[in-house]
This record gives C-alpha cells, structure tokens and sequence, in this order.
C-alpha cells in the first residue's frame, strides 16, 4: 500500500488541494485529504509532493503504432493517396523487427505524454510485437491485428478463413492477460476493404469471446460514397443490418453521419473515437462531438498516429475544442471540461475500463503533471490549462495498474536511449 499525493488533484466534482490516493495493487482503494489518509493508513511509499497535479490518466481511444515509421512523410495528402502511397506500401514490406521497433516507439511516447490506455490497431502480420510491447511497458494494450479481404494491396489481403483463425488464436492467447491488463480487439480495417463474409465471422468471434469491435467509419465524404456503392447504404447502417453496433463496439471518427444515423449510435450504445487532428490533417470534416455528448454517446479522443504526427493528448484536447468552435462559429461549442472528460472518463467508459476518474475503487492509473511547468503559472483554471497550455513536458510521473512506469520523468519500465537508436536504424522509409 502506498500513497499518491498532490497539493491539486482533479476529481470528479473539481479541484481540490493536498489530496492522498491511497493504492493498493491495482487500485485506488482509497482518497480524501493527505492529513486524514495518512492518520489512516501506513504507507511503505509515497510518489507526489505539494508541486504535483494529480489527474486521472489518459486513454488514446484510436491509434496505429506500426504506422510511427511513415511520420513526417505523409502531410498534404487525401486519406486515399495517403493509405495507397505510404500506410499499406509501409505495411505490406515490414519486417517483425521493425513491427517490434515501431511499437515500442510509440508506446515510448505515449507513456511520455500520460497515456496509460491505448486502442492499436495494428497491421495484417506482427501483432504479437505489439502485445509483447505493451507486456513489457506495463501498459493497458487494447491491441488487434487489422483484417482485409478485398480493395486493398495483395500483399495484404487475406481470405476470411485466414483472417479469422489468426484473430482467434491472437484471442485465445493474449485477451485477459496480464490481470486483464491486455485485451484483444477485433479489428476490421473499414467496409471498403472488408467483405460481408468477413463481418459476420467478427461477429461470431465477439459473441465467443466477448471481445470489443473496432474499425473505421464514415471518416470521409469518399468512404461514404464507397459504402453507398458497395453496400446501397452508409456504413453505419450496414453494421447495423449485421448485428455489429452496440456497447462493444468502437467506431473511429464518424465524422460524415445524418441525424438518425447519430441517434442510431447513441440508442444501440455504440461507442464512438473522436480523432480531431487526424480529420483536420486529411480534410475529412468535423465530427458533431457536441451532439454526440448531448445524445449521450461514450466518446473518446484518439491520436490516429499515422494520419496525425504525434501520440499526445494534450494535442487532442486542444484540437477537439477548437475544432467544434469554428466550424461551428460558436465559441461555446464545446469546452475544455468536455475534451478533458473524453482524454479520461470518456475513452475510458467506450472501452469498458474501470479508470479515467479519481475515485475510490476505481484502477489506479494515474499521471502526476508538474505545476512548476510554465502551463501552470499563474494557477487560475488548471483544468483549462491542462487541456490548453500543457503538453507532455509536464509529466512527471505515470502509474498504471498501481505500478510507476515513470518517476519524476525518468521511464522505468524500459531503455528509452535504445528504442531510439533501434527506430532510426530500422525504421527508414521513403516513399
């Protein structure tokens, strides 16, 4: 048992000061002020001090560790050209060393920017990399190899037979794992790529196992138009024609939906990633976040690292808000509370998580920001200032499960100066 302690904690009904978290295993078993838990409790540590904010950590709902390697190359492009030109050529070539060298990577910089909980989609081959990367960090991995059976390069398509047995036996070996710290998500890359035949075996998997369904939907105006020829109707409704919308299922970017297809999602209990910078970056639209919220759906935020250039929340909140203000020419569009909320409680709730809020029983995954960071000075709205000011500077230490990965900015759980070197010699690509 130890405590976590910080002259601010973010808690669900505000800020308050000199707050102690008492942990024990994998959870917070118990909060309130630092001079009360400590008469309470004998701690065998303590990790915090009077200049620490202590928040709920964030959760990246939507990102593609394997596609770290094509950053930097892949601006002013369609989503398309994007996909075709860099993503499935990167993928298609990868080797199991460089899948290991690119999840190790971006789970590094994850970490570095408070990130506990992570959605990868991964690639066709090497997911077990991912997974073992995620083991080894002592992160929350909600990992899956990507499923394509048509409209996609050869060297990546697979039949639904293949596909499938290889998800189950990703299943059965890594779904639970590490006190359920490790989970497996079936993972369809989109409509366009995959067909009816393929859906349907997802959708028995996820019955068997009770496993979240995750893919791509209604991103661009493109897909949209693809999902009409294909399917002689939007994506959204197609998945509900099969039975796969509902509680365990988790739709990247929804950007392009009508009013009853919004009401759909929130009536079947769907969840849904928001990925403002990656919609902004490839011109894709802005998701209606706002109504979303309002009609009750569980929204996270995801970095969609390989369409976006970085794995930190602190870009998401900003751009989550700023998005919804101007195309909705409405300043209080959405506020800071709400992106906050979807870095944490929101991404946490989508992915059926027991975490995103300091609460007592809830899993101890927790970041400790530095309020000596000039985000910070002078304090007024630390909130506001979390999600408009800060950046991944400000971490100074992460706990996840109950067990420090970073201490006062140092990585604990692996060889940060190694993963580097390891990246730059094998994960040069050209396009």
């Amino acid at each position: 048992m130890y405590e976590i302690f910080g002259g601010l904690a973010v808690m669900p009904e505000g800020i308050r000061k000199d707050i102690s978290l008492v942990v024990e295993k994998d959870r917070i078993i118990d909060i309130g002020p630092a001079e009360e838990m400590r008469k309470r409790y004998k701690f065998s540590d303590s990790i915090g001090s009077k200049d620490s904010i202590v928040c709920p950590a964030f959760v990246d709902t939507h990102m593609h560790s394997f596609q770290i390697a094509t950053r930097g190359l892949t601006s002013d492009k369609s989503l398309l050209d994007w996909l075709k030109r860099y993503i499935w050529r990167w993928e298609g070539s990868m080797s199991k060393e460089q899948a290991k060298a690119c999840a190790e990577l971006a789970y590094l910089e994850m970490l570095k920017s408070g990130v506990t909980t992570f959605v990868d989609y991964t690639s066709v081959r090497h997911t077990d990399e991912a997974f073992k990367a995620a083991k080894a960090f002592g992160m929350r991995g909600n990992i899956g190899k990507t499923l394509m059976d048509r409209a996609s390069p050869p060297e990546l398509q697979e039949s639904p037979d293949k596909a499938l047995r290889d998800t189950e036996s990703l299943i059965r070996k890594w779904h639970g794992e590490e006190n359920d710290r490790l989970r497996y998500n079936i993972t369809p890359r989109f409509g366009i790529t995959c067909t009816d035949g393929l859906l349907e075996g997802c959708k028995e998997l996820m019955g068997k196992y009770d496993v979240l369904f995750t893919t791509h939907a209604s991103e661009s105006s493109f897909e949209v138009d693809e999902d009409r020829k294909n399917y002689g109707e939007s994506s959204i409704r197609h998945f509900e024609k099969l039975g796969l919308l509902g509680k365990k299922t988790l739709l990247a970017h929804c950007v392009w939906l009508d009013d009853s297809e919004l009401k759909l999602l929130a009536k079947t209990k769907t969840r849904v990633a928001h990925c403002p910078g990656s919609n902004m970056m490839l011109a894709s639209g802005a998701a209606q976040t706002g109504r979303m919220l309002k009609e009750g759906v569980a929204v996270g935020l995801g970095s969609d690292m390989g369409a976006y250039y970085n794995l930190s929340m602190f870009d998401q909140m900003r751009l989550s808000v700023m998005l919804q203000k101007v195309t909705k020419l409405n300043p209080l569009a959405l506020d800071h509370r709400n992106a906050f909320n979807m870095a944490t409680k929101g991404g946490a709730d989508a992915l059926g998580i027991e975490s995103g809020t300091l609460e007592k029983g809830k899993k101890a995954d927790i970041v400790l920001l530095d309020a000596r960071n000039i985000a910070f000075s002078p304090e007024n709205d630390i909130i506001a200032q979390i999600v408009y000011c800060a950046g991944p500077g400000a971490v100074q230490s992460v706990v996840c499960d109950g067990k420090p990965l970073i201490m006062d900015g140092k990585v604990l759980v692996a060889n940060e100066e190694k993963i580097l070197e390891r990246a730059k010699g094998l994960l040069a690509f050209s396009a």
